[in-house]
């Protein structure tokens, strides 16, 4: 008789290699679960419904301590739940007058359909929505009229707050422009506001696309390239500190720092800036190579808009597409990086956290993910863990599995696969409830050269799986 241990989970899905060459630590699934600081696996967190607010809003942001959405309109929106705040939002509309030639600005009321970017400044919110077609930046600092109103103002999605500065991308793509110091609806003035020159020194396409921070510097990224920049209050002191090739991003709401790094989705994955500074190509060091052929069928296939947030609760980067989550769970100290994904029961429109709570925007409707849920609001979700095929250290020789020993929480439904030429051979599922160590195995039969253990948990309780013992005999050499 001999036994093997499988123990740890710690490098979540990986499918750059084929299932049966895969280490036992790298998962060829890893639905609705997640990896743990312990090194375990868990069921993820279940959606608890908060509330549906009051209709005619959008977005939604995290900041002065409540959770803020967006309108346009005459009639104004008061959201009951007094956690929310409703932000109206007016466009302006310049007028001349035919007998002095001075210029105004009439209060127009277009409709909120979408909203890119929102961040304090200065104690006021800085925010960057969608009116229909087009796209206009305001500033609630308590004026009639909330958009910025200066002519070199971009008035593009991509916006991002630095170097006490707002830069966003010109319409053109070709340049960022940057508003004066310390006041962002001043766009137009000498010596202070003005614009990086990002097109002229792009090496492929030079379109920006995406605006993100990494270590205090404005990173700027088009389609196939990205650039560094060393940004300050005084434009002279801005340089361009260096300029990366084959990497970027087309999802501007993709992007999120963590710990230091910047992460962001391409068109082939999911990227970091710091690996593309380290090796400047695409290899295994790239933090998302793991589920490039998870991703790409999901972007082929996109009907809404990637966004992403850094969940400091969890130590998560979690990027929402369409109706499925990609997870990165990040621990330098229990020295986890997995991925795993969340099947969602509602597509994403807007996401952010607020005291250590993470809500999700979907239609009117609010929910959060809630650690003592186990459901989606009381809709039990699959928890699917699928190991590589794994021949127990001795290749090509024929052994018999006759039972195994879980060490968990909860309870699943266990089974084999035992051909990986074959994804359908599989074991009947066995129903396995608690720790059984101690108890006596669970008898299960199964002859091949290599193993796939699957674990599979429908019920709208915990679950988390922390080690596998088979037992097993060596039959001889095929």
């Amino acid at each position: 008789m001999a036994t093997i241990t499988f123990n740890k989970f710690d490098l979540g899905i990986d499918l750059r290699k084929s299932a049966a060459v895969s280490d036992a630590n790298r998962l060829r699934e890893m639905k609705n679960a997640y990896v743990t600081t312990g090194l375990a696996t868990a069921k993820r967190p279940g959606f608890t419904k908060v509330t549906t607010l009051e209709a005619g809003t959008k977005g939604l942001a995290s900041a002065l301590g409540k959770l803020h959405t967006f309108y346009g309109g005459t009639q104004e929106i008061v959201h009951a739940d007094p956690l929310f705040q409703a932000n109206r939002l007016v466009c302006a509309e310049e007028t001349t007058d035919d007998e002095s030639g001075e210029t105004s600005f009439a209060a127009v009321h277009e409709a909120v359909t979408d909203v890119h970017y929102v961040d304090v400044f200065n104690g006021y919110l800085y925010v960057a929505a969608q009116h229909g077609d087009f796209c206009r930046h305001h500033y609630l600092d308590g004026g009639e009229i909330t958009q910025v109103t200066d002519a070199n103002c971009p008035h593009t999605r991509a916006a991002v707050k630095t170097a006490s500065k707002i830069f966003a991308i010109s319409p053109d793509g070709a340049t960022v422009r940057y508003s004066k110091t310390g006041d962002p609806v001043v766009w137009t003035e000498t010596d202070d506001a003005g614009f990086l020159p990002t097109g002229l020194n792009a090496l492929g396409s030079r379109n920006a696309n995406a605006l993100g921070l990494y270590r205090g510097n404005l990173v700027v990224l088009m389609r196939d390239g990205a650039q560094v920049w060393a940004v300050d209050p005084d434009p002279t002191a801005m340089s361009l500190g260096e300029t990366v090739e084959n990497v970027g991003s087309s999802y501007p709401q993709s992007l999120a720092t963590v710990a230091g790094d910047l992460y962001f989705l391409s068109d082939f994955g999911f990227r970091s800036i710091t690996t593309q500074q380290l090796v400047a190509r695409l290899d295994d060091l790239d933090i998302g190579s793991p589920i490039d052929d998870l991703v790409r069928p999901v972007l082929k296939d996109l009907q809404g808009t990637p966004r992403a947030v850094y969940f400091y609760g969890t130590g998560q980067y979690l990027c929402a597409i369409d109706r499925q989550m990609f997870v990165y769970s990040v621990s330098r100290t229990s020295k986890i990086a997995a991925w795993s994904r969340y099947e969602l029961p509602f597509p994403v429109d807007a996401m952010d956290e607020l005291d250590g709570v993470l809500y999700l925007r979907s239609g009117d409707d609010i929910y959060k993910l809630d650690e003592n849920a186990h459901t989606d609001d009381g809709t039990p979700y699959e928890v699917m863990l699928e190991l590589p095929y794994m021949n127990f250290k001795s290749p090509g020789v024929l052994k018999r599995v006759y039972g195994v020993d879980l060490v968990m929480q909860g309870e699943c439904f266990f089974s084999m696969g035992f051909d990986v030429r074959n994804t359908k051979a599989v074991t009947s599922e066995v129903r396995v409830v608690g720790n059984t160590y101690g108890g006596g195995l669970i008898p299960l039969e199964v002859a091949g050269t290599e193993f796939s253990p699957r674990f599979r948990n429908v019920t709208g309780e915990a679950f988390q799986l922390d080690a596998l013992t088979v037992y097993y005999e060596t039959l001889g050499v095929l």
